[in-house]
């Protein structure tokens, strides 16, 4: 864009780039004012060129006023632009605020250079937005604000509760209305004195003390002191939320009347065992559940749990992953099978709790659903091997013929199971008899009697090396009994002794 030196050059740059682009480009250094001044005295019957100059904010005073005198009511665009330009004179702005058309009046209203008279006959506009506009617009005096703050419209009262700048008996009375909205807007807004947020703290107005959170600015400590003490579980919960506990306020919230304190309590770490052992002892669920499922429960109260018929509560504690190894162990051998199931989703199993999942318990619910989910364990007891291989479940069957402690019955019913999945699992056992292997050779799968041939190649591999090793010992034992024999020389001083 090309510096602009005449009005012609000011006409082709308005046509090139439209009115709004070349007030933007202008501003900075401003246009000379014989350049405006010839623009409209060319082309005044030309509203495209009018409309830039009176969206141009350094126009002269006088010829803005010289246009609003002589532009044509009908042009809303002019209007409009002289509504919002900061040149305008009172006169004119005067004359606006009784323009018929709304959008001029809306435009005017934004206007910071509006006097109380302006704003006298737009504070009684029958259009709403016009009346939200001006509640907005900083030059408004502080009756008309009273006026306002008492309007029929919900947003003309947002907006006022919105200002930078309010009285403060006004901001207490929109705290009080009716409305949620305009309470969050002034509440929200709200930042000048902080003895007012302390008023709507101690007002105990759960919505109000909910919208003191909302707040973009931290709340301060003495704020957030009053409202631990407000008598709503939620909002002691949100004010005490990222705050490290004082012994007090812990044994407060224990002894508490209200489930949802002592549930909030139950999750917050390092707690005291002593306060622990109260969570513990709760008449309700809930509480016990949380401080079972909390990640710093204290091993002594999670063996408690553990040890207790609670239930839901030692389910929460299955599924936490702090907990340590003899409390996994004490909820291994639970009467609840649901219990024990969980348990057996851990990662953090050892021998000893599994051998108690497969083996110590008195049915073989758990023993089941591990097989089913394909779980190895190699020591398996007898007795639940034998269950497992009476089983219906052709799956359970196959994972009960994997195991070492079957007897040669076993085998033998297992070898002749209707299932290829359990004929190959006892082909593969190392521990099936030898005759029992060999009998599979014949049998109808293909896959069975692969892996039986491969079992029984892997036992002659394993009898030749034996074998092998047994010679090597011998051999070595042969060599130590020659080395042990005495030498010639020996031989010759105990001779020319005893002679």
């Amino acid at each position: 864009m090309g510096q602009i030196s005449n009005y012609q050059d000011l006409v082709d740059a308005i046509d090139r780039d439209g009115v709004q682009a070349t007030v933007k480009a202008n501003r900075k250094p401003p246009l000379h004012t014989r350049i405006l001044r010839d623009l409209y005295d060319l082309y005044l019957d030309q509203p495209k060129y009018v409309e830039f100059l009176v969206c141009y904010p350094l126009i002269p005073s006088d010829l803005a006023e010289r246009i609003a005198q002589e532009a044509d009511p009908s042009h809303i665009n002019i209007a409009r632009g002289l509504a919002t330009n900061p040149r305008a004179s009172q006169q004119t702005l005067n004359r606006l605020a009784k323009h018929l058309d709304a959008s001029v009046r809306l435009a005017l209203a934004g206007n910071p250079n509006l006097t109380p008279k302006e704003c006298q006959i737009l504070v009684e506009d029958e259009n709403d937005y016009v009346r939200a506009e001006l509640a907005a617009n900083p030059s408004l005096p502080i009756p008309l604000q009273f006026v306002l703050s008492a309007d029929d419209q919900v947003c003309v009262r947002c907006a006022l509760a919105a200002r930078k700048t309010l009285d403060l008996d006004i901001a207490v009375q929109l705290g009080r209305d009716e409305d949620p909205m305009v309470r969050a807007a002034i509440i929200c807004s709200w930042s000048q004195d902080d003895e007012l947020l302390h008023l709507w703290a101690e007002r105990d107005q759960v919505q109000n003390q909910q919208l003191l959170f909302r707040r973009n600015k931290a709340l301060e400590s003495a704020l957030l002191e009053t409202l631990c003490l407000a008598p709503d579980s939620e909002i002691r919960k949100l004010a005490l939320a990222g705050r490290e506990l004082t012994g007090p306020q812990m044994l407060w919230l224990a002894e508490s009347d209200d489930t949802r304190d002592r549930v909030f309590l139950a999750g917050q770490a390092d707690l005291p065992a002593s306060i622990q052992r109260m969570l513990a002892q709760d008449s309700a669920s809930k509480v016990r559940r949380r401080l079972a499922a909390n990640t710093c429960i204290d091993p002594t109260i999670a063996r408690h749990i553990a040890s207790s018929d609670d239930s839901p509560a030692c389910r929460e504690l299955a599924k936490n992953d702090a907990i340590q190894d003899d409390c996994i162990t004490q909820l291994c051998t639970h009467p609840d099978d649901n219990i024990a199931l969980l348990v057996a989703y851990r990662d953090d199993l050892n021998a000893e709790h599994r051998d108690l999942l497969f083996n110590g318990r008195t049915n073989s619910v758990v023993s089941e659903h591990l097989a089913y989910l394909g779980i190895g364990y190699e020591c398996l007891g007898y007795q639940t091997v034998e269950s497992l291989a009476h089983s219906d479940a052709p799956s359970l069957r196959a994972f009960a013929s994997q195991s070492t402690k079957l007897d040669g019955g076993a085998y033998l019913g297992l070898s002749q199971d209707p299932a290829d999945g359990v004929r190959y699992s006892v082909a593969r056992n190392p521990a099936t008899p030898e005759h029992i292997v060999k009998s599979l050779f014949d049998d109808i799968n293909r896959d069975v009697v692969f892996a039986a041939e491969d079992n029984m190649a892997r036992r002659l591999r394993a009898q030749r090396d034996e074998s092998n090793d047994a010679g090597e010992e011998a051999g070595e034992y042969t060599d130590q009994v020659v080395q042990t024999e005495p030498s010639p020389f020996f031989k010759k001083i105990v001779h020319f002794f005893t002679d």
